[in-house]
């Protein structure tokens, strides 16, 4: 095939991918304003995920910000939602913004019980305790003033604000909608990566998620991998079960990006509940085990010539040491790990240099540290 001929079929295909891509998103759009938004929700037609809801953060100033840009007809960015199996609305993209209206209007949408266990606790991201607006930065008058207190005229504006919407439809494949949250939420507000997974798996299955959630919640597995608490606010334990079950069960996938390898194995966990009774058994005990011989975290840290662990939870460690327990752990006890690890270190140090050091993000170098970690722990 001649340059011309050739330059002509990578044309063709790529046109071919494009189309047959685009037809696997279907989608509506309109516009509509804010106090239907608010009424929907308060019907139960647009319903926002419990886990996704925890990932309400904007602070009373954002807040703040938000309802006097409605006031004075700043434009919106767009919300996504998808269509469940329900026919009701789910949010996929949009969260901070349709929160902090809930929040707002909480008193027109939550029975007076719920408004008052919501005001005692007072969290400023709880839905139910009603916002009292901080000064904002063009209409500093604002601040002190409520829902129930403004003027109907101000509320009026507020409700009657428009925005534009984006409808997922049902006919769109579980998969797509997966890639569309991720792209989405990541383009949004701070959100960790394996926040954003734990969101969008839902769209396929709560299953895997809930055990991944369960099992990293575990005292021992903190322990074991002794993250901060700032750390595991944003789901790192998860993040780190996930990354050796994917090491474990899905390596042969790995290309370069460790984000990407991740998030397809979520979803193919989801997809599959990979975590069935035998896998959750042998990962608890692995865990259980790394945590009694190496408490706080020492285990998946680099040690410095006189043995003392030292630096930051390492995750290249983890894919030798975590992997390594789970694949020999009928036949080990924690007396056993912390010997095998002190062997490991006096004997391969080298070994584990070459596989954790710069450009350890490849298939090879993966591959060797799965190995390694299955002959130390032998």
């Amino acid at each position: 095939m001649n340059k011309k001929d050739a330059e002509a079929e990578a044309e063709l295909k790529l046109l071919d991918d494009i189309k047959k891509n685009r037809e696997e998103i279907a989608t509506d759009s309109y516009t509509t304003s804010w106090r239907e938004i608010i009424n929907l929700y308060k019907d139960g037609d647009i319903k926002i995920s419990p886990e996704y809801q925890r990932l309400f953060r904007w602070d009373l100033d954002r807040q703040t910000q938000f309802i006097e840009s409605l006031l004075l007809n700043i434009p919106v960015p767009t919300l996504f939602f998808y269509v469940d199996q329900d026919g009701r609305q789910e949010v996929i993209d949009g969260l901070q913004r349709i929160s902090t209206i809930i929040r707002f209007f909480a008193e027109d949408i939550f029975s007076k019980d719920e408004i008052e266990r919501a005001t005692a606790a007072s969290n400023v991201n709880h839905l139910a305790n009603p916002t009292i607006l901080d000064t904002a930065p063009i209409i500093p008058s604002l601040k002190g003033w409520s829902a129930g207190k403004l003027p109907d005229k101000v509320t009026r504006t507020i409700k009657n604000a428009r925005v534009n919407i984006v409808i997922l439809e049902q006919e769109t494949k579980p998969q797509t909608k997966y890639n569309v949250f991720k792209r989405l939420n990541r383009s949004g507000a701070k959100l960790s990566d394996q926040e954003i997974r734990n969101c969008t798996s839902r769209l396929v299955g709560n299953t895997f998620a809930n055990k991944l959630r369960d099992i990293a919640a575990q005292e021992y597995v903190i322990n074991a991998l002794g993250l901060s608490i700032e750390k595991q606010k944003t789901q790192a334990c998860e993040e780190a079960l996930l990354r050796t079950l994917a090491s474990l069960f899905h390596a042969d996938k790995f290309e370069h990006l460790v984000d990407d390898f991740l998030d397809d194995y979520m979803y193919v966990g989801s997809e599959t509940n990979s975590l069935d009774a035998e896998v959750e058994t042998r990962i608890k005990k692995a865990f259980l085990l790394i945590s009694s011989a190496f408490p706080g975290g020492k285990a998946f840290k680099f040690r410095k010539d006189d043995g003392r662990s030292s630096g930051q939870f390492s995750t290249n460690l983890l894919d030798i040491i975590a992997t390594g327990v789970y694949k020999n752990v009928d036949n080990l006890s924690s007396a056993d790990i912390a010997d095998k690890l002190d062997t490991l270190w006096e004997t391969q140090r080298e070994k584990i240099s070459v596989c954790t050091g710069s450009g350890s993000n490849t298939k090879a170098k993966l591959k060797l540290r799965l190995e390694l970690g299955a002959e130390a722990f032998k």
